[in-house]
């Protein structure tokens, strides 16, 4: 089932890059592992799974050494991160997709420093700016893109973003335009466009609405593994 599910959703990401005259190389599946066991990730992987994406650094700890592990497969951070988890995060993952502020980015920073390690990272940006939700404002964005470039142990690497929820998945899409098109303004006033390669945006029920939108990674989870 999975490897069917993994099958059917790499078609869709290969169209919907295709509609919007893309290359569906450019776009990553990132698999939302939360709740999911080691077995139904590793069919995953066995299927061709590249990345694997973590919201919880104790869930990934427990889960990450029971998979199978292919020279390229990726471990993505997708969830919230604490400072209290930012060593271990820094351990385990390839990348962090949810800095949102600046006291969080220099603590991750020095921890990466503490290994030797230069960590990838996103910034989180809060685009429905609904209070619930991580990321940083578009306001601030600008000012954390400056302290983020400038890091020792961190590469910018783009953005990422958490729509609302809709039933309807058109409805996220001037959400997914709203990140593209901010990042499109960075690059504009001269942040350098390989610090702005990826738009990590969609999940399962509007993924491609995100591709058509400019999405390099998508996270998806229930579509994959089916339901938690």
């Amino acid at each position: 089932m999975v490897e069917e599910n993994y099958n059917r959703i790499m078609e869709l990401i290969s169209e919907a890059a295709l509609r919007s005259g893309r290359d569906p190389d450019e776009i990553t599946l990132v698999a939302a592992a939360k709740k999911q066991s080691a077995e139904s990730v590793n069919r995953a992987i066995a299927a061709g799974l590249g990345a694997v994406g973590h919201n919880y650094v104790q869930e990934a700890s427990r889960e990450i050494p029971l998979y199978d592990k292919p020279a390229d497969l990726r471990f993505h951070m997708i969830g919230p991160l604490q400072k209290n988890k930012m060593g271990k995060a820094v351990e385990l993952f390839d990348m962090v997709e949810t800095v949102e502020d600046e006291a969080a980015a220099e603590f991750l920073s020095r921890k990466a420093l503490e290994i030797a390690k230069v960590m990838p990272v996103l910034i989180q940006v809060n685009v429905s700016g609904e209070p619930q939700k991580s990321g940083v404002s578009e306001q601030d964005l600008s000012a954390l893109v400056k302290r983020v470039r400038f890091l020792p142990s961190l590469r910018l690497k783009g953005l990422m973003t958490m729509p609302p929820y809709f039933d309807e998945p058109e409805k996220a899409r001037p959400f997914f335009a709203r990140l593209r098109r901010l990042r499109d303004e960075l690059v504009d006033a001269g942040v350098p466009s390989t610090e702005m390669r990826h738009l990590s945006m969609g999940m399962s029920g509007d993924f491609e609405a995100a591709i058509e939108e400019g999405a390099t990674f998508v996270r998806i989870g229930t579509s994959l593994f089916g339901s938690r």
